[in-house]
């Protein structure tokens, strides 16, 4: 059992009833569960995973995920399509690496911390590995208390041996019609991966999802050529000569930056393999509505 720290009285104070008890959930999965909650989402999620994507799924620049094995630990930074781009890197991550299967990825407390199916849905969908929260960011106060511990809870976290972590500079999804249009980089991610020296950072550019999982898995079935799912990775993203710096927000900033950088990298090398095509309009449209 790794030995994370607490949140403080303080920080906790600034969550909700609702919320608190989905974090206590998950917290004790973190440090007790690790081990069935690695073996359901072998099992279960793989086959979810191969369902909805296995005759879709298009890989560029693998080698540069799959040079890295357990016990090595990797941050991979993803842009933010849908509610399932980490899922797509985890389906790489099980089949075409030897990482480890300890997969986290830090998520927005909408739903999934606040509400109450929120935590049977976390369980369910990541074995409790959508973990820690981060509350939301209209809420000024719980932004500067509870999620400083989030941002400690997830250097920690990265720092167990064998840990894989994916985060989204651009904080929240990405609805515009041009899916090759970031949103800005948000510097909490700049903090984790300046917080994280011994992780190995990746960055990737997914598209071609959508947000319904029973369509996804008819697209896998009927029609996989005309809704292919595409996933570039790029090379490892270094920050050292960042980390000489002293820490600030503007060096975080600037961290964010960097890997949004690289991954817009990979959105222009996909734009210029397919010509500019984008998602089908259908799936485009079913994006913005959610």
């Amino acid at each position: 059992m790794a030995a994370f720290s607490r949140p403080t009285k303080e920080q906790l104070a600034t969550l909700t009833p609702m919320e608190r008890t989905a974090f206590e959930i998950g917290d004790f999965w973190s440090r007790y569960l690790v081990v069935p909650s690695k073996m359901w989402n072998t099992v279960f999620m793989g086959a979810i995973l191969y369902a909805t994507s296995s005759r879709r799924l298009h890989i560029h620049g693998l080698e540069h995920l799959k040079q890295f094995r357990a016990p090595e630990r990797v941050l991979v930074v993803c842009n933010h399509r849908t509610f399932f781009d980490f899922f797509v890197i985890t389906a790489i991550v099980y089949w075409r690496t030897q990482l480890s299967h300890r997969i986290i990825f830090p998520v927005r407390s909408s739903f999934f911390y606040d509400h109450p199916l929120g935590p049977l849905v976390n369980a369910a969908m990541s074995g409790m590995r959508m973990f820690p929260p981060v509350m939301r960011t209209e809420n000024v106060r719980r932004r500067a208390t509870f999620n400083e511990y989030s941002v400690q809870r997830s250097i920690e976290e990265l720092a167990v041996p064998g840990t894989v972590m994916g985060l989204h500079p651009e904080g929240t999804r990405n609805k515009n019609a041009d899916p090759y249009k970031l949103l800005r980089a948000r510097g909490g991610v700049g903090r984790i991966a300046l917080g994280s020296p011994q992780a190995r950072i990746i960055p990737a550019f997914v598209l071609g999802m959508g947000n319904h999982l029973p369509k996804e898995f008819a697209s896998n079935v009927l029609r996989p050529d005309d809704t292919r799912v595409d996933c570039l990775f790029g090379p490892e993203v270094r920050l050292d000569d960042l980390r000489m710096l002293p820490s600030s927000p503007a060096t975080a900033q600037r961290a964010s930056e960097r890997l949004l950088d690289a991954i817009r990298v990979l959105a222009g090398e996909h734009r210029t393999m397919f010509g500019g095509a984008s998602e089908p309009a259908e799936q485009v449209q079913a994006t913005l509505a959610d």
